[in-house]
C-alpha cells in the first residue's frame, strides 16, 4: 500500500482541482499587514470582504484565550484590537486553513481536532517566549502548533481507505498512530501535512515543525527546536485533557521533554500549571 498511498497523494498536491486553495483573503491580509501605511482599520476593511472569515475571526476574538473574562466584542475592527496587529496574522492564516479543509466532514471529529490544536498552538508558543527562542517568530511557532496535525484532515477526507485500515490497525494494536502510518503508508501525518502546507508556500520554520512534530530529531538543524517545543506542547496538551483521542496513545512523556527543552527539574511543575490553565482557554480559538 506505500508505494500506491505515495503516489496518490503526489497526484493530489498536483491535481490543483480536488484539494482545496488558501483563499485569496489571506494573501490579501499579509500584503496589507506588510505595509507600514496601513493599520488595524484596513486590515478590518478587508476581513470584512469575506463572511466566513469574519465569523472566524469574531468567534477566536471572544473566546477564552483572547476575551479572558472581557465583554464580547461584535466587530472586526474590535477584534483586531482585542488579539493585536501581530496575531492576526498568523490567526488568519489557520482560520483559513480550517475553512478550506473544513467543508468535508468524514470519520475525524473536527470540533475535537481543533480543539486540541488550539490548545497546543497556544503551548508551543508560551514554551518558544519562555525558553527564548531565536530564529523563528513566536507567532509562526504558534501557528505550527495550531496545524501541526492539519495531515489528519488530508488522510481521512482524501484517503479514506487507508484512515479506516489505520484505525483498525491501532485497535489490533497499541502504538501511536504515527508508527501505524509510517508502516502502512511510509509517511506520518506530520509528513502529510508538512506536504500540503509546503505546496501552499507557507514558512519552511512551520512547514519543518508540522512535519517533524512526531520525530523532531530528524528535522534539519536550524529547525529542530520549534520541532521539539511543537511536540513538547501536543504531549503536555494530551496529559492535561485536550488530547486527540484518534492519536493517543503518543508514545512519550511531557514532563520529560520539559527538561530536554531546557527548564531547570525545580521549574517544571509551575510550568504544568501554566499550561493546564492556557491550554483549557486556548482550546476553543480555532
Amino acid at each position: 500500500m506505500t508505494t500506491g498511498f505515495i503516489e496518490g497523494l503526489q497526484g493530489l498536491l498536483k491535481s490543483g482541482t480536488q484539494l482545496p486553495t488558501l483563499p485569496t483573503i489571506v494573501f490579501q491580509v499579509h500584503a496589507v499587514l506588510d505595509d507600514d501605511r496601513k493599520g488595524a482599520a484596513d486590515v478590518a476593511a478587508l476581513i470584512e470582504r469575506d463572511p466566513a472569515l469574519t465569523a472566524r475571526l469574531l468567534r477566536a476574538a471572544n473566546s477564552a484565550f483572547y476575551a479572558g473574562g472581557s465583554e464580547r466584542v461584535a466587530s472586526v475592527y474590535a477584534a483586531i484590537q482585542r488579539i493585536g496587529l501581530d496575531q492576526v496574522r498568523a490567526l488568519c492564516l489557520v482560520l483559513a486553513v480550517v475553512q478550506a479543509l473544513g467543508s468535508r466532514r468524514r470519520a475525524l471529529n473536527h470540533e475535537t481536532l481543533w480543539g486540541h490544536s488550539g490548545a497546543v498552538g497556544a503551548v508551543a508558543r508560551y514554551l518558544w517566549v519562555s525558553t527564548h527562542g531565536t530564529g523563528v517568530a513566536a507567532d509562526d511557532v504558534y501557528v505550527a502548533g495550531l496545524l501541526h496535525d492539519v495531515g489528519l484532515l488530508v488522510l481521512d477526507q482524501f484517503f479514506a481507505e487507508e484512515f479506516d485500515r489505520l484505525a483498525g490497525l491501532r485497535q489490533e494494536i497499541e502504538l501511536p498512530l504515527w508508527q501505524h502510518e509510517e508502516d502502512l503508508l511510509g509517511m506520518d501525518h506530520g509528513e502529510v501535512g508538512g506536504l500540503l502546507l509546503g505546496s501552499w508556500s507557507l514558512p519552511g520554520s512551520v512547514v519543518d515543525a508540522v512535519t517533524y512534530h512526531h520525530r523532531p530529531e530528524d528535522a534539519p538543524a536550524k529547525h529542530r527546536k520549534v520541532c521539539e517545543v511543537v511536540q513538547a506542547a501536543e504531549l503536555l496538551c494530551s496529559e492535561e485533557g485536550w488530547g486527540l483521542p484518534d492519536e493517543q496513545p503518543l508514545g512519550a512523556d511531557g514532563r520529560s521533554t520539559l527538561s530536554g527543552l531546557g527548564f531547570p527539574p525545580g521549574q517544571v511543575p509551575a510550568i504544568v500549571e501554566d499550561i493546564r490553565s492556557l491550554s483549557a482557554r486556548a482550546a476553543g480559538v480555532a
